[in-house]
């Protein structure tokens, strides 16, 4: 378990930070600049807060009230910096070892032995950093501070620098490692994909301070506001007024549309923001019945563009073929490639979509 509760003023940047973790992956997400680094030098003891609390398992190592601030020497703290931090004129062997001490020369031997096989590089210890891959150094960073048997472990966009296949291979590694120590791992990146991937639960920072913390479903599919939904790739986002409701649904009306959605929170007249993710915006096909619940949000429209993302298209579409003044387009719909080519769209195509119902997310109204 780990609690972060801290606040500090650095020149003109506040950072507030207040959040709980068991022993889970926790993703610090966000923008550059918003804080998630600081956070993790401040639980290292690399930076001190101006006040708050910082607890790892039943360890206090900061806490202002009662003047306690442990170095970082003192808390088991694993941590994997951006660029490794690897010793160019240590094997790797060595590097692993660096951070051993108290120990006798047969068990920092066994430790090392141990990491070495645990990250597949058995038979690189004698190898010096320069001499190995990137990703091979990513794994002696990761050997170098689980070695320490830490009681959490931080990582500072450790994957940033690697290509997309060493990646890959990297969250698996990492995935493997949550599941055998048993303790919590916060890891900070500003990349949706890993965050998704990853996740167990996702810490939102924009500006210093936390917009919302939850499981990856709930950030994801519920955001708490626009910034969030932003944040996380809704991309279909909205402003409009309740115009009807019935106790279980309730109709929001656009400028350029209206829609049924999941709601008792709301009352007519009442102002809100709404979103939906584009890959739960289903395309109609009319060689087949809709089924209940999908066919209270159908439109049809315009495809405006399409464009190739890997495995998937992305689309914008206009509804009924008419361009939005503003974007040129009302939706942006991702699915993947392989129904794009099955049902033969293209630029121009003309077909219906439909928004789930349950898949529309009302979002609380910010404060400016």
């Amino acid at each position: 378990m780990v609690k972060v509760e801290t606040k500090s003023i650095i020149g003109d940047f506040n950072h507030n930070v207040d959040f709980t973790a068991d022993n889970e992956l926790v993703v610090d997400f966000g923008p550059s600049g918003s804080g998630k680094s600081l956070t993790l030098n401040m639980i290292a003891g690399l930076r001190e807060p101006d006040s708050g609390r910082i607890v790892v398992g039943d360890q206090v190592f900061f806490d202002s009230s009662k003047k306690i601030n442990l170095s970082p020497q003192r808390r088991k703290v694993g941590y994997v910096f951006q660029d490794y931090a690897l010793f160019p004129h240590l094997t790797v062997a060595k590097n692993i070892a660096f951070g051993l001490t108290g120990l006798n020369k047969t068990e920092v031997s066994s430790r090392v032995e141990a990491m070495l096989k645990l990250m597949r590089l058995e038979r690189l210890g004698d190898s010096y950093p320069d001499r190995i891959s990137g990703g091979q150094r990513q794994r002696v960073a990761l050997a170098r501070a689980l070695v320490m048997e830490p009681s959490i472990l931080l990582l500072d966009e450790p994957f940033s620098a690697l290509d997309s296949a060493v990646r890959e291979k990297l969250r698996l590694d990492l995935i493997k490692i949550k599941e055998r120590y048993n303790i919590p791992i916060i890891f900070v990146t500003h990349d949706l994909e890993e965050t998704y991937l990853l996740a167990d639960k996702i810490v939102v920072f924009n500006q210093g301070r936390i917009l919302q913390t939850g499981t990856r479903d709930q950030v994801f599919h519920q955001p708490n506001g626009r910034t969030v939904a932003r944040f996380v790739g809704a991309k279909n986002i909205f402003s409009g007024r309740i115009a009807k409701t019935n106790g279980t649904r309730c109709a929001i009306e656009t400028d350029r549309f209206k829609v049924e959605a999941a709601s008792t929170n709301y009352a007519v007249g009442d102002e809100v923001d709404f979103c939906i993710r584009p890959e739960d915006i289903m395309i109609v096909r009319p060689d087949r019945a809709l089924k209940k619940g999908v066919e209270a949000n159908v439109f049809s429209g315009r495809i405006v563009s399409a464009s190739r993302r890997g495995a998937s298209y992305q689309l914008e579409l206009a509804l009924n073929g008419e361009s939005n003044p503003e974007t040129a387009y009302d939706f942006i719909i991702r699915l993947p490639a392989h129904a794009y080519q099955r049902l033969g769209l293209s630029v121009e195509s003309r077909i219906d979509i439909s928004l789930k119902t349950p898949a529309i997310c009302i979002l609380p109204k910010e404060k400016v």
